[in-house]
């Protein structure tokens, strides 16, 4: 399920009544007894709404994803853990965040098991009073993962088993493969842009930008994917200091505003053969570029949850009125790397990727009448945030 903004208010202590009694984040609680499942998860969504709390209020998230993995000692024993990512509205406000825990978690005398700061900075705590561990980590320039995980504890059943490492590595070979082929067209894209920019036909560039967009959506760059490239390609005003007339908004929402904004042609010639560099330069750096294959598997639900953020929103509207044009290309995006993963959804709960396909087709049909997209969005997210669960890596 997807959650919005938040209503934070004091960090306070947090306690957790369970069948088997209080849990208590505090400094001075005494060791637990091993949790069961049911109370494992309770006290996982306690220690993520303590970190909410502590955080800037104008920090959104949304739940990534559950995940069970096998411990090693004692065998036939299991850790629960959950992953959200975080959204500041800056790199500046991500880092204040990993600050305010830091203080959070050490306050609360949790032991501190790896603080690594930085652009890239990685911050990991352990609750004495539980074996709990909850940690916070940089994503991308302006993404934060939170993270909580149990300790090890047995389970009624047997859980799926991982994807292996190379089984994921393969999956992002051919994922690679599909941005390249995108990329591709939208280079004929752009050139095709730039001709029309360099006529006098506004309806003539207007149609050309919106095929450029769409094929970019097409890529899935959803959560900071391709970073700097994709900020270079598409990147918002919002965050930039002068907004829509700061010097650094570039790329194809810059030009979306001024072939909306009654801006001369002309002018936006230099902006369109910028983005036309860019594009070489990722489609050239793209194995380097292209996401880590353990973050994949998230990009099956969140390059929608980025279309009901921003399209839904319309903070990526700079004139064109194309949201619904955009999220049917996202809905193309997201069909590809669910069919890329196809094998291994399959194996693992062969119901899943029917039902995902059907509900796409829904969401299309919704997008076309206008009628309804909100809600068969939301059917569609509940359907795709089961994938990424099932596709997680040995070890990750």
């Amino acid at each position: 399920m997807v959650n919005f903004r938040i209503t934070l208010l004091a960090a306070a202590t947090v306690v957790v009544v369970a069948a088997a009694g209080a849990f208590v984040l505090a400094p001075s609680e005494a060791a637990t007894p091993v949790p069961t499942e049911p109370e494992a998860r309770a006290l996982i969504d306690k220690y993520r709404t303590d970190a909410i709390k502590a955080i800037s209020r104008d920090i959104r998230y949304t739940e990534a994803i559950s995940t069970i993995g096998a411990c090693t000692d004692p065998p036939g024993t299991y850790s629960i853990s959950a992953r959200y990512s975080l959204m500041p509205p800056s790199a500046t406000a991500g880092a204040a965040a990993v600050d305010a825990l830091r203080k959070r978690w050490t306050g609360l005398g949790y032991d501190l098991v790896t603080d690594v700061p930085g652009q890239n900075s990685q911050l990991l705590t352990e609750d004495p009073a539980t074996g709990f561990r909850v940690g916070i980590s940089q994503r991308a320039a302006s993404y934060l993962r939170l993270a909580v995980s149990s300790p090890c504890l047995a389970l009624p059943y047997t859980p799926t088993t991982p994807v292996l490492p190379e089984e994921q590595a393969s999956v992002r070979e051919a994922y690679q493969q599909y941005v390249a082929g995108v990329l591709d067209q939208l280079t004929r894209d752009v050139t095709a842009l730039r001709s029309a920019v360099a006529g006098s036909d506004r309806a003539k560039a207007r149609a050309a930008w919106l095929t450029a967009q769409l094929t970019w959506d097409r890529v899935g760059a959803a959560y900071g994917s391709f970073g700097a490239y994709a900020d270079a390609i598409d990147g918002l005003p919002q965050g930039l200091p002068a907004g829509v007339r700061d010097k650094d908004f570039a790329g194809l929402r810059r030009i979306e505003y001024g072939l909306w904004h009654s801006e001369a042609l002309g002018t936006l010639l230099p902006l369109v053969e910028a983005v036309g560099k860019q594009v070489t330069a990722l489609r050239g750096d793209l194995p380097g570029a292209t996401p880590a294959a353990v973050d994949l598997p998230l990009r099956v639900h969140e390059i929608l949850e980025d279309a009901l953020r921003f399209h839904r929103t319309g903070r990526t509207d700079m004139g064109a009125g194309a949201g619904l044009a955009e999220m049917a290309a996202d809905v193309d995006a997201t069909e590809a790397l669910l069919d890329l993963f196809g094998s291994l959804l399959d194996e693992r709960r062969p119901e899943l990727r029917p039902a995902a396909h059907a509900a796409l087709e829904k969401l299309r049909h919704a997008i076309a009448v206008r009628r309804d997209v909100d809600a068969d969005l939301g059917g569609v997210l509940e359907l795709l945030a089961q994938a990424p669960g099932l596709l997680e890596v040995t070890g990750s």
